[in-house]
């Protein structure tokens, strides 16, 4: 084997073992799949995995009609972005209140008002969930100004 043959069989090695611990990064939906099967517990899934610490995993049920976050931005934004609005849903317990539907979007998104317990006080925060592929239901939107009273 010369010089030649001997890196192209170097680099060849390197990119597959580059290609496969991207492929092997644990990247992989939930094994309930992507999202949750009703509007409420896709609410319900996301503030457990926040209160779990469980960043990327919220990224499956974030998202929009389009699919979750995690399949459209890189996982290490993801990641950031989760840890904040888990931080920001710290809570002492929770009750997702009852849908509505959001008008002008009929059977795609509803609204839901999720009553958070922080620390002596309770906060009433819209939530709203869209349907997504596969009709599952995703978070689409935390109204978080109603948590941190920065309206």
């Amino acid at each position: 084997m010369n010089d030649v043959q001997r890196l192209f069989s170097a680099l060849t090695l390197v990119f597959t073992l580059v290609l496969a611990a991207a492929c092997s990064s644990g990247l992989r939906p939930p094994a309930g799949g992507v999202g949750a099967p009703a509007p409420a517990a896709a609410v319900e899934r996301f503030l457990q995995l926040a209160g779990e610490d469980q960043y990327l995993e919220m990224g499956w049920f974030f998202g929009t009609a389009e699919g979750p976050i995690l399949e459209r931005d890189p996982p290490s934004e993801v990641e950031k972005r989760m840890y904040a609005l888990a931080m920001v849903l710290r809570n002492g317990g929770y009750v997702v209140g009852p849908g509505a539907t959001v008008p002008g979007r009929v059977g795609a998104a509803q609204r839901f008002t999720v009553r958070l317990q922080k620390e002596q006080r309770q906060v009433e925060v819209p939530v709203i969930v869209v349907r997504g592929p596969g009709e599952r239901w995703l978070v689409e939107q935390i109204d978080v100004q109603a948590i941190t009273g920065t309206r």
